[in-house]
C-alpha cells in the first residue's frame, strides 16, 4: 500500500499525461497494424487441415470479417499487445522518463513559422543542389567510362 501512495505523491495531477497518451496511442496503433499484417499474412498461407475442424463461417457484424481461427489468433495477439503496453506504461521507470520528457519539451524554444519556412527552403535548395551535382557527376563519369570501356 505504501508503494502505491509513493507513486501518486511523486507526480502532480496531469503531469506527463500528454507524453504518456502519445506513447500509448503509438503503441496501440503499432499493435493494431501488426495484427492486421499478421492476419493478412495468415490469409496468404495455404490452409492446412486442423486437428479440430471448426466451422466458424459467421461474420462479425461491425467489421464484416469472417470469424475464423486466423481472426481469433490476430485478435488474441492484439489483446496480448494491449496488456503488455498497459504493463509497460505503468512501470515506474517508463513513467519517470515520460514525465521528464514532457518537462524538457516545455523548455524548448520552438521556431516561429517564418524561421521554419526559411529552414525548409534552405533544405529544399541544398537537396536540389546536391541532386543536380550528383546527376552531373553521373553523366560525366558515364561518359568517361564509355570512352575507356
Amino acid at each position: 500500500m505504501a508503494d502505491i501512495r509513493a507513486k501518486t505523491d511523486t507526480y502532480k495531477e496531469g503531469q506527463g499525461s500528454l507524453a504518456r497518451l502519445t506513447v500509448w496511442v503509438l503503441l496501440v496503433m503499432t499493435a493494431f497494424l501488426a495484427c492486421v499484417e499478421l492476419y493478412s499474412w495468415i490469409q496468404t498461407q495455404t490452409d492446412k487441415p486442423l486437428l479440430v475442424d471448426i466451422d466458424l463461417t459467421r461474420k462479425l457484424p461491425f467489421f464484416g470479417v469472417p470469424l475464423s481461427w486466423k481472426f481469433l489468433l490476430s485478435a488474441a495477439m492484439f489483446c496480448m499487445f494491449m496488456w503488455l503496453s498497459k504493463r509497460y506504461m505503468t512501470k515506474r521507470a517508463t513513467v519517470d522518463t515520460l514525465v521528464e520528457v514532457e518537462l524538457e519539451l516545455k523548455k524548448v524554444s520552438w521556431p516561429t513559422k517564418d524561421e521554419s519556412m526559411n529552414a525548409t527552403w534552405v533544405v529544399v535548395f541544398v537537396t536540389l543542389l546536391i541532386t543536380f551535382m550528383l546527376f552531373a557527376f553521373d553523366i560525366v563519369l558515364r561518359y568517361i567510362f564509355g570512352l575507356i570501356f
